[in-house]
């Protein structure tokens, strides 16, 4: 009996060794050429052209150091222009020595023209190539694409890693790869951020010229097509309107003598439902805040409540303008970058299923209620300017 249980467990030992053969389709991380950004540009009638940003690991020392040559760049950009985006890519595979990775890749940048002609391409090779992470941010550019890439990183080691910093911190609109995806089913219209470019001599650079990136308005999508852009106030405005302003400042005028006071933006939170008056479709927003008091060059009595309450009620309606201001211009190009149809078919699916044919333009005649709140939580200690103070 012994003997026959000795048998049976060497037959399963040896049987499971065959199964631990390994991975026959593995690719060592030393034959990888990882991407961190991709930018997309239409450069001319039935051309486009990709490049490929990669950091570069034989010029790193533990990712934070360069070994060698101190004076070259840990990253570098492949472009290569073909008559799709895949064939593009295939073509950047086949002048590299590694295999391309996409697990890295956290931002795409698509220049002006590319937006304004359409992004399905795109978006069709980011739905079927598997690596590729749908979380990934979409920005545009207001020249080419591929001007982006040419940023020099101050903080970050990577020109990628700036861009994503922008969307994880709310600077601007992040949206993704997912999010417009998502949009198609329900008309393709999505709002992301737009980025703004420049020279400038650089101190971190010994003095030269460089190039720079910020943050700017926010390019609006209809059907996966750039129709228009807000200005930063809408931008923000949108911020507002997807619950994610916070860690930001805002300033008003004094009601008492017309200096500047200024605000940081704690927390904040948005709700948007559809309402049916009969026939008509309207949507009720509700937007409410909370403020701490940053600075204040007036001579208002910060200590006293109704003067509070006069700020709150300034704050809450320059809010609403604003926000109002930004849906009418969305409106008036029939863009709901809001989603506020795909709203309106999680709560009344068949008043959905009547409209979403001729959405674009029920969308243009919807009434829009705002309601706004903020709210100032902490003045601080100091009952006047600290500035007039010393001068009284």
């Amino acid at each position: 009996m012994c003997s026959s249980v000795i048998r049976l467990r060497l037959v399963v030992t040896i049987s499971c060794l065959f199964i631990l053969t390994g991975c026959w389709s593995r690719i060592e991380i030393n034959d990888r050429a990882f991407v961190t950004a991709m930018f997309i540009d239409y450069p001319e009638k039935g051309v486009y052209e990709v490049s490929l940003g990669f950091p570069l690991p034989n010029r790193m020392i533990n990712g934070v150091g360069l070994a060698g040559n101190n004076n070259g760049n840990q990253y570098t950009i492949v472009t290569k222009r073909s008559e799709s985006i895949p064939v593009a890519i295939r073509k950047i595979r086949s002048d590299l020595s590694r295999e391309i990775s996409w697990g890295h890749c956290r931002v795409v940048v698509v220049g002006r023209k590319m937006a304004e002609l359409g992004i399905d391409q795109l978006l069709e090779f980011a739905a079927r190539e598997p690596n590729f992470h749908t979380k990934t941010f979409l920005f545009v550019s207001p020249t080419n694409g591929q001007d982006i890439s040419k940023l020099t990183p101050v903080f970050e080691r990577l020109p990628s890693e700036v861009l994503r910093e922008y969307a994880q911190r709310n600077v601007t609109l992040g949206a993704t790869i997912k999010d417009f995806l998502e949009a198609e089913a329900s008309g393709g219209d999505m709002l992301t951020g737009m980025l703004t470019i420049g020279q400038t001599e650089m101190l971190s650079e010994k003095g030269k010229v460089s190039t720079w990136v910020g943050t700017d308005g926010a390019a609006l999508f209809k059907n996966g097509v750039m129709v228009g852009t807000l200005d930063v106030i809408g931008m923000r405005a949108g911020l507002w309107l997807k619950g994610k302003m916070k860690s930001s400042m805002n300033s008003i005028k004094s009601p008492t003598d017309g200096k500047t006071i200024s605000f940081l933006i704690q927390t904040s939170k948005a709700s948007i439902k559809p309402i049916l008056n009969g026939d008509q479709i309207e949507f009720k927003i509700q937007i409410e805040a909370e403020d701490d008091v940053l600075s204040s060059e007036s001579n208002i009595d910060l200590l006293d409540p109704k003067q509070v309450d006069t700020l709150e009620d300034l704050l809450s309606k320059q809010l609403k303008d604003r926000v109002l201001r930004t849906i009418q211009t969305t409106q008036s190009k029939g863009v709901d970058v809001f989603n506020l149809g795909r709203i309106l078919a999680w709560r009344y699916p068949k008043v959905w299923e009547q409209n979403k044919d001729r959405w674009h333009e029920v969308y243009k005649d919807c009434k829009i209620h705002v309601t706004t709140q903020i709210y100032v939580k902490r003045t601080g200690a100091e009952r006047n300017s600290a500035i007039r103070n010393r001068e009284h």
